[in-house]
């Protein structure tokens, strides 16, 4: 018994940690520079003010993507608010297609542990030089 109360008392508590917005979760683009440009929207789900962060990470890694700037890459949003960010892919070669994750967080100091996340997928293609 004892068990089950802790268990739900975990889930209780990990449930409302989770629930970070942002969206689109994937959008591909193409253009003909050396850059490509995403809009993203972070929505904060909780009934108060939340700070939210994001940064860019590799596709199937962890690694970070300089080539991606993020603006602003922090935000804070008032209850059940919503606000755009810019992302830019920077320095794509003709031809190439790049392909990488934004991912949005939770400022959550009080958590310690907790690591509760969204991510989106994004892919930018250059078109080849003629």
């Amino acid at each position: 018994m004892k068990r089950l109360a802790a268990l739900l008392l975990i889930a209780a508590v990990a449930a409302p940690a989770a629930a970070v917005g942002l969206g689109p979760l994937a959008k591909q683009g193409i253009t003909d520079g050396d850059g490509k440009a995403f809009y993203l929207t972070v929505m904060n789900p909780y009934d108060r003010p939340a700070e939210f962060f994001a940064y860019p990470v590799g596709l199937d890694d962890e690694a970070r993507q300089e080539r991606v700037a993020i603006v602003p890459d922090r935000v804070r949003l008032g209850s059940k608010q919503n606000r755009s960010i810019l992302v830019i892919a920077r320095g794509l070669a003709p031809g190439e297609t790049y392909q990488f994750r934004v991912c949005a967080e939770r400022e959550m100091p009080e958590q310690g542990t907790v690591h509760a996340r969204v991510c989106s997928k994004l892919s930018a293609r250059r078109i080849a030089a003629r």
